[in-house]
C-alpha cells in the first residue's frame, strides 16, 4: 500500500525534515552538542570535539541502515556510525551516559521548531495576509448573515472574513508559543543522571548541551521526555486546522447553486464530474475539511502517548512517527490549500444582494421591534412577531405587513430618520461591521510588521 501522502498530497518542501537523512542529521547535531559540553567540562579534550565535528558530514543514512539491519537498534546503529568515523582515542566519547531518547526528543524538538520557523509559520502569515487583503476588498459588501441555515440579519462579506482574521491569527500565536514551549532532556538512563554523574556534573553537561542546542529541559524527566508539550503544539495545529476547515466548510456551503455567492477558481480544462459536465463542484473547500477529519484522530493519539509504562516503553514510537509526518505535512498543505484557493476565488457581490432579497425584509424585523420598544410600546417583541405570522400567512413582504400598520407607524414617529433609515434599507442594518473588519485588519497586519 502506498500512502496517499507520497503521491498525492505530499509537501516536498518537508523532505529537507522529514527524511530519514534529514533525521540522522538532526540526530548528529544531538550527539556533537553533547561532544561539545564534555570538551566544555574538560572531560574530553577540544581535539577529540574538533574530530567529530569533522566526521558529522561523513555520517550517511545508507552506512546508519546498514548497521541498523545489523544491530536492530536505529539510534545504536547512527551511533557505531559515527564512531567509524574518529579516532580509537575519540570513540569511547559518543553517546556516553546518554539513552536514545536523549538524542531523538532533542532531535524532534530541533525538527518541530526549524520546520515551524521555515514552514508553518511563514505559510500561516502568507494565509492571514491574504485574508487581511480579501477583508478589506469586500469590507462593505453587504451579505446576508445565516444562522441554523436561515436568513438571519445583514453582515458583510469583510466581517465574515474579519471572524476567521481573528481566529487564525490568534492560532498563529498558539503555535507560536506552543513551539517555544517544547523541551530537551539529558537524563540518560531512567532520568536519573546516574550514568552522567559518573561523567562530570549532571546538571552542568545537561545545561551546557541544551544551551548548545537551544533548548531547555525540565527537572524530573523519565527516560523520555514529557510528552504533554509536544501534544499541546499538535492540538495548536489541529484548532487551527479546524478554524481553516469551518472556513472552507462555509465557502462550500456558500458555493451551492441555491446560493451561489462565491465560486472556487477553475482551470480552463477542468471537469467538475465524471458523468455530468455542466458540475461545478466546491472539491477544494471539501478537500480540506476531508483532511481535518483525517487530523482530528490523530491527535487522539497523541493524547494516549502521554501513558508511558513505568519510566519507558515503546507504545508511542511507531505512533509518534506517523503523528509527526502526517500532522506537519497535512497541516501545511491544507493552508497552501486555502491560499491557492482564496487567491482564486471569485466573489459574487450581486447575487448577495440578490439574496437578500428573497429574504422580503423579514430581516428587518429585529430593527423594527428593537425601535418600537424604544419608543414605548409595550411588548414589541410580541407585536412584531404577530406581524411576521400574518405577513407570512398572506404572503406579504414584512414591510408591506409593517407599513399597513398605521398605529404602529406612528409610534415610530419619535424616532429619529438615521435610526429609522434601517427599516427602509436593510442593507444600513450591518452594525459597526466595516468598522470593526478594519480595526481587526490594522491590528494583526501590525503583528505580522512587528514579529
Amino acid at each position: 500500500m502506498i500512502h496517499p501522502t507520497d503521491y498525492r498530497y505530499k509537501v516536498k518542501d518537508l523532505e529537507d525534515y522529514l527524511s530519514p537523512a534529514s533525521l540522522l542529521r538532526y540526530q548528529l547535531r544531538v550527539e556533537i552538542a553533547f561532544i561539545a559540553a564534555l570538551a566544555r567540562l574538560d572531560v574530553c579534550s577540544e581535539a577529540v570535539l574538533k574530530e567529530y565535528v569533522s566526521a558529522e558530514s561523513a555520517v550517511t543514512h545508507e552506512r546508519v541502515s546498514q548497521l541498523e539491519s545489523e544491530l536492530k537498534h536505529d539510534v545504536r546503529a547512527m551511533v557505531e556510525a559515527l564512531k567509524e568515523q574518529v579516532s580509537p582515542e575519540a570513540r569511547p566519547y559518543c553517546h556516553l551516559g546518554l539513552t536514545s531518547s536523549d538524542t531523538n526528543v532533542n532531535a524532534v524538538v530541533l525538527l518541530i521548531r526549524e520546520v515551524t520557523n521555515d514552514l508553518l509559520q511563514p505559510a500561516l502569515r502568507e494565509l492571514l495576509t491574504l485574508l487581511i487583503h480579501i477583508a478589506r476588498q469586500h469590507r462593505d459588501q453587504v451579505q446576508m448573515g445565516r444562522t441554523h441555515g436561515q436568513h438571519a440579519e445583514p453582515t458583510t462579506f469583510g466581517y465574515v472574513i474579519a471572524n476567521y482574521i481573528e481566529r487564525i491569527g490568534r492560532g498563529i500565536v498558539r503555535i507560536k508559543q506552543a513551539q517555544t514551549e517544547l523541551r530537551g532532556k539529558i537524563g540518560g538512563a531512567v532520568g536519573t543522571r546516574a550514568g552522567l554523574n559518573l561523567i562530570a556534573d549532571p546538571h552542568k553537561l545537561e545545561a551546557e548541551t541544551l544551551a548548545e542546542l537551544g533548548l531547555s529541559g525540565v527537572d524530573a524527566p523519565s527516560q523520555i521526555a514529557n510528552q504533554e508539550e509536544l501534544c499541546n503544539f499538535y492540538s495548536q495545529l489541529v484548532l487551527v486546522l479546524g478554524t481553516v476547515a469551518d472556513m472552507a466548510n462555509d465557502f462550500r456551503q456558500l458555493q451551492r447553486t441555491e446560493i451561489a455567492e462565491i465560486f472556487e477558481g477553475t482551470e480552463e480544462a477542468q471537469v467538475g464530474s465524471s458523468t455530468m459536465p455542466q458540475k461545478r463542484n466546491p472539491i477544494g473547500w471539501e478537500n480540506i475539511v476531508s483532511h481535518y477529519k483525517l487530523t482530528v484522530p490523530r491527535l487522539v493519539t497523541s493524547y494516549m502517548n502521554l501513558i508511558s509504562e513505568h519510566q519507558r516503553d515503546l507504545t508511542d514510537s511507531a505512533a509518534n512517527r506517523y503523528l509527526l509526518a502526517e500532522i506537519l505535512n497535512t497541516f501545511l498543505y491544507t493552508i497552501s490549500r486555502a491560499t491557492f484557493l482564496l487567491e482564486n476565488m471569485r466573489v459574487d457581490g450581486e447575487r448577495m444582494r440578490e439574496n437578500i432579497a428573497l429574504n422580503r425584509s423579514f430581516e428587518i424585523a429585529e430593527p423594527a421591534y428593537i425601535l418600537l420598544a424604544l419608543s414605548g410600546v409595550e411588548d414589541a417583541h410580541h407585536v412584531i412577531r404577530n406581524i411576521v405570522q400574518e405577513a407570512r400567512e398572506k404572503d406579504l413582504s414584512f414591510k408591506e405587513m409593517l407599513d399597513s400598520n398605521e398605529s404602529l407607524i406612528r409610534s415610530l414617529d419619535s424616532i429619529s430618520a438615521v435610526k429609522k433609515s434601517v427599516i427602509e434599507d436593510s442593507c444600513t442594518y450591518i452594525g459597526r461591521a466595516s468598522e470593526i473588519t478594519e480595526s481587526v485588519c490594522c491590528a494583526w497586519e501590525n503583528y505580522l510588521r512587528e514579529e
